[in-house]
């Protein structure tokens, strides 16, 4: 499935970036570059998601001896991996009709778009990180 991800993003890409090479502005290429450059960041940390996930679940579902409160807050740690996760495909699933947009829409409205997408993808990127952060930290500090 993380194969099938990773070549379905990567196709999407050279899609859009074969569709827009010479259609769009300067202004409006600098951004979707930005924004292009935050997914490829991220991308490859779908995979580490996935591995954290199930390690928290193992986690979870093994250790008997934990506090409800520690549960409770692992329980929402494991949750924002595969949220992380869902963000990055709907993300990408918004953006597949990104070639589209660029003929239909006029440069201030685009720019608009663009924007708001580099910055929803930081946002993503940012979760993600955060998440894997906090899922490192909790296995790392589990008993053994």
């Amino acid at each position: 499935m993380k194969i099938r991800m990773m070549i379905a993003s990567m196709l999407l890409m050279a899609l859009i970036y074969a569709c827009g090479t010479g259609s769009a502005g300067g202004q409006e290429q600098q951004i979707e570059n930005e924004m292009m450059a935050e997914h490829d960041r991220i991308m490859p940390k779908m995979g580490e998601l996935d591995g954290l996930y199930k390690d928290m679940r193992q986690y979870l579902y093994l250790d008997t001896t934990m506090t409800m409160e520690t549960r409770e807050r692992l329980s929402m740690v494991t949750v924002n991996l595969k949220e992380a996760e869902e963000e990055m495909m709907n993300w990408m699933n918004g953006i597949s009709d990104l070639a589209q947009k660029k003929t239909a829409m006029k440069s201030e409205e685009l720019i608009k778009y663009l924007t708001e997408q580099k910055d929803e993808i930081k946002r993503i990127g940012d979760f993600t990180d955060k998440s894997i952060s906090e899922a490192k930290t909790a296995l790392a500090q589990r008993k053994k």
